[in-house]
């Protein structure tokens, strides 16, 4: 054993690296504990159904999965008639469909919603929920603008125009309309 003030600086050297290494090891359990924690809940996710859920929403809002080909041919459709589908939002109605929108060249005047359902009896009892028809096709018009709807199976095409300008994308909507709906099988 070494006396004075070397003695005293190996031993406190020890002590700095002891304390370092318990330090150390505090710090991995700590983010270990965290970890197992994170782990844990996405397990449950996963063995309750909730991950899978969440996975289809995501896909469904991102254009993917089934509905993936739908949207892609309608955005194609209107591109060819130089006519972008802007500020795309998404919403699930928390039965199995999904509903999206978007505005013609940007314009709050000029909005096309896809509404796609489980099953064509769902799309009926919706559609007669949400815009007071159920059949495959549909022109309503009041004080407020005129909305065309085309339906076909699960899926329900919406056209909603309103101002002075509702009539500038009509028989573009229309054709689209027609042409994404006869890709359905």
């Amino acid at each position: 054993m070494r006396v004075g003030r070397k003695g005293t600086q190996v031993r406190n050297g020890r002590r700095t690296r002891f304390l370092l290494a318990g330090c150390m090891i505090m710090l991995c359990t700590g983010l270990l504990v965290a970890c197992s924690t994170e782990a844990a809940q996405q397990e449950r996710k996963v063995y309750s159904g909730q991950a899978t859920k969440e996975g289809n929403i995501r896909a469904q809002s991102q254009g993917h999965g089934l509905n993936g080909p739908l949207i892609r041919e309608l955005d194609k459709a209107f591109a060819a008639r130089d006519i972008k589908l802007m500020n795309n939002m998404s919403a699930d109605d928390g039965e199995g469909g999904i509903s999206y929108m978007y505005l013609l060249n940007g314009s709050g005047r000029h909005i096309v919603k896809v509404h796609i359902f489980s099953d064509a009896d769902t799309r009926a009892a919706r559609m007669k929920e949400m815009y007071g028809n159920s059949g495959d096709q549909a022109v309503i018009e009041n004080v407020l603008g005129k909305t065309a709807i085309r339906s076909k199976g699960y899926v329900s095409l919406v056209y909603t125009a309103s101002g002075g300008e509702k009539d500038i994308y009509e028989g573009q909507v229309s054709e689209v309309f027609h042409h994404v709906l006869n890709q359905l099988n």
